[in-house]
């Protein structure tokens, strides 16, 4: 069974990619490399043995999108990692958030529902929470009005993907992560975002090696767990 994830090369792309080839699945990796690396492509291939199959697109090519569907017709579903998610940013910059976190979900959805039956699993993430009514935040929780253009398009998101699923044969699940963290044992894949780093792990790294002179920590509410493990 062939699997499509999108943003393959990311940190927990990657580590998805792994999984999916130890549970027996064929997998095609989607990347545009805009904040990751192609070495990460050597990195998988060294943990599971063989070459991945990699395709460098663009999703917000609506043709391009198409095209791949054509060529990898007998895919199951997709996983979709690849998004913008810099909170900052995405207030400096609503439009470009928009275009590619929403339009890049509807062309995936628009070639999904084409098929009788498809899974889809969507990585969304805490922002959809907005400012939480109750502490701490369960799964039962409600969805928020979002703070910021990122977690618009997360939760706008989510609500496209509800709304297909009704009328579809498309099966789906939404993932709302906090900071995700974790490190795989080979040491061959991990964090390492081109750029500023948006999660807190890659900051305690490169302030370890010396590449920032300190660590800030917002907030006082230390001691609490804030994260998903990878």
């Amino acid at each position: 069974m062939k699997v499509v994830v999108t943003g393959g090369l990311g940190f927990i792309g990657s580590h998805t990619v792994v999984e999916l080839y130890r549970q027996g699945f064929e997998v095609v990796i989607v990347d545009n490399l805009s904040n990751s690396s192609i070495d990460v492509l050597t990195g998988i291939e060294k943990i599971i043995g063989v070459k991945p199959v990699f395709e460098q697109i663009d999703l917000r090519d609506k043709a391009v999108v198409t095209a791949f569907f054509e060529k990898h017709n007998d895919s199951i579903g997709v996983i979709h990692f690849a998004a913008s998610k810099a909170v900052g940013e995405s207030v400096e910059n609503p439009l470009l958030y928009y275009e590619n976190n929403i339009a890049s979900l509807v062309y995936l959805l628009q070639e999904l529902q084409k098929k009788k039956e498809a899974y889809f699993i969507f990585s969304s993430s805490c922002t959809v929470y907005g400012q939480a009514e109750n502490m701490p935040i369960t799964e039962c929780a409600s969805v928020q009005p979002a703070m910021s253009p990122y977690g618009n398009t997360k939760r706008i998101g989510e609500e496209i993907i509800n709304d297909i699923a009704k009328v579809s044969g498309i099966n789906a699940i939404l993932l709302r992560y906090f900071n995700p963290i974790g490190a795989h044992p080979s040491a061959e894949i991990g964090e390492l975002p081109l750029g500023i780093p948006q999660n807190l792990v890659p900051f305690i790294t490169q302030t370890a090696m010396g590449l920032r002179n300190e660590l800030s920590v917002y907030g006082n509410d230390y001691p609490t767990n804030d994260g998903t493990a990878i």
